[in-house]
């Protein structure tokens, strides 16, 4: 996605962190612990079957705005927006995917939550509770906050392990990258 108008500052400060080897998460090592069977759609994309029949598309997509390499965005979809009751396996599915996924090399993890159903501050709440409960247990740095932009919040985070070699820095070139988020990943105008 090429950077838009007013962002071309922040995507010439883009610094090359690391150099990451092409990440993998094959599915028959993630299926040992997972509590769902999950199928692999792509490299690093599953989808899995609830026990009340509810289907998710869950992993990780290269990201090419924050960083050059290293960086990935989690995310999860019901695209059929089908609800159940709460189902504490999903969270035990994610948890496998994110052990396997910070396993490798030192990577970045980010997630910006959908807005196109208005339920952005639900999602970011969810994320939360799933994130930090993993961030503290696994020695992780989670960042997490919001900005406004046209009237509509957007809600973005950030995770990697406490011993990432360029650390620092990549948290503090993250917070200032949040200021960009709405202009980055906003639907555009038609």
């Amino acid at each position: 996605m090429p950077a838009k108008d007013g962002v071309s500052k922040y995507a010439n400060k883009r610094t090359d962190f690391n150099k990451v080897s092409t990440m993998t998460l094959p599915a028959d090592t993630l299926n040992q612990r997972s509590p769902y069977e999950l199928m692999q759609l792509g490299e690093l994309t599953f989808r899995f079957v609830t026990d009340q029949q509810i289907h998710y598309t869950v992993g990780f997509y290269k990201d090419t705005i924050f960083m050059d390499d290293g960086a990935y965005h989690f995310f999860i979809d019901n695209s059929e927006h089908e609800h159940g009751s709460y189902d504490s396996k999903i969270l035990e599915v994610v948890t496998v995917i994110l052990e396997e996924f910070f396993g490798q090399e030192p990577t970045v993890m980010l997630y910006i939550c959908d807005s196109t159903d208005k339920r952005q501050a639900a999602r970011d709440r969810l994320y939360h509770l799933w994130f930090y409960d993993y961030a503290r247990s696994h020695e992780m740095t989670l960042f997490s906050d919001s900005v406004s932009f046209k009237s509509v919040n957007y809600y973005a985070g950030i995770l990697m392990r406490h011993d990432h070699p360029l650390h620092d820095m990549i948290l503090s070139y993250y917070q200032d990258f949040l200021k960009h988020v709405p202009q980055l990943y906003a639907p555009r105008d038609k």
